[in-house]
C-alpha cells in the first residue's frame, strides 16, 4: 500500500533524464558518481511509480555519436519505453551554445545562415 505522498503514474510525474542520471558535474568541479544509462533510468523511474521522463538534445544521444551507437542508443531507450510504459512527454534542445543558433536560434532573421547553393 502506498501513501499519499508516494508517486503515481496517474499523478503524471515527470522526471528529466539530466536529473536523475546527472554525473554531478559543475563548472567548477570533476564528476562525482558515474552516468546513469537512459534506458536503467527510464526503468528505475517505473519502478518509483513516475509517469515519464523529459530529455534534452545530449542527454540521450551524445554530440558526435556515431549514426550506429545512435541507433542503439534509441532503439534501447524505446525498448525501455514499451517494457514501462513510461512516456516522453516533452524533449526540448539546447538553442544557447551551438554555434548553429549563434545569431539568435530559430528565430534569428539572419539571411547569411543559409548558404548562397541552398536558397
Amino acid at each position: 500500500m502506498t501513501d499519499a505522498y508516494t508517486p503515481r503514474p496517474e499523478h503524471h510525474f515527470t522526471f528529466g533524464l539530466w536529473t536523475v542520471g546527472n554525473p554531478g558535474r559543475d563548472p567548477f568541479g570533476d564528476v562525482v558518481r558515474s552516468a546513469l544509462d537512459p534506458a536503467e533510468t527510464v526503468h528505475r523511474l517505473a519502478e518509483l511509480g513516475a509517469y515519464g521522463v523529459c530529455f534534452h538534445d545530449n542527454d540521450l544521444v551524445p554530440y558526435g555519436a556515431a549514426t550506429t551507437e545512435r541507433q542503439t542508443i534509441l532503439k534501447r531507450f524505446r525498448h525501455a519505453l514499451e517494457e514501462t510504459g513510461l512516456k516522453v512527454p516533452m524533449s526540448t534542445t539546447n538553442l544557447f551554445w551551438r554555434p548553429v543558433f549563434k545569431e539568435g536560434a530559430f528565430t534569428a532573421n539572419v539571411v547569411d545562415l543559409i548558404p548562397a547553393s541552398s536558397a
